[in-house]
């Protein structure tokens, strides 16, 4: 079959393991339009787009305001911060999850592989949100954000 440049073949078909773990039940085929076709083989285990720190950030900052409110009143401009914080965070997750699916599972795999350099597995990334999921360039580049800023740490790991 010929998949044309920037798709997937397929959907994702991907069962749950764990609260935060899917596993694909079938390869997942992208053509990259510089790297040529990416295949990430069954049973790769994979936590998706990994957003739920945005979530988490906004559980503990709304909880530090809220107790920096109700004890440390002197320093009432940090829990005004921390709700600032909090409605960022929250507002930044309902940007974001759901969106990506296949490029973030191809993404997790390119990292976890080290097959391309970091920087370019950001690039297929964000190729894949693109062009291959249909998300809108803007989101996409929330995202390119997101693995850049954080990613490092989990760059090689296997």
């Amino acid at each position: 079959m010929i998949l044309a440049p920037g798709k997937f073949a397929a959907g994702a078909a991907t069962r749950q393991i764990n609260r935060w773990q899917f596993q694909l039940l079938e390869p997942l085929v992208f053509n990259d339009p510089e790297h040529g076709q990416l295949t990430v083989p069954e049973t790769f285990v994979s936590d998706l787009a990994s957003v739920r720190v945005l979530r988490e950030i906004c559980r503990w900052a709304a909880l530090a305001a809220v107790l920096l409110g109700l004890f440390l009143t002197s320093v009432s401009w940090l829990a005004t911060a921390m709700w600032v914080v909090a409605v960022g965070a929250l507002a930044l997750y309902g940007l974001v999850v759901g969106y990506g699916m296949r490029a973030a599972i191809l993404h997790d795999y390119l990292y976890s592989t080290a097959l391309l350099p970091r920087a370019e597995c950001d690039a297929v990334f964000s190729r894949a949100m693109h062009t291959g999921d249909g998300t809108a360039h803007w989101r996409t580049w929330l995202f390119w954000v997101g693995v850049r800023l954080g990613g490092a740490k989990h760059y090689g790991i296997a």
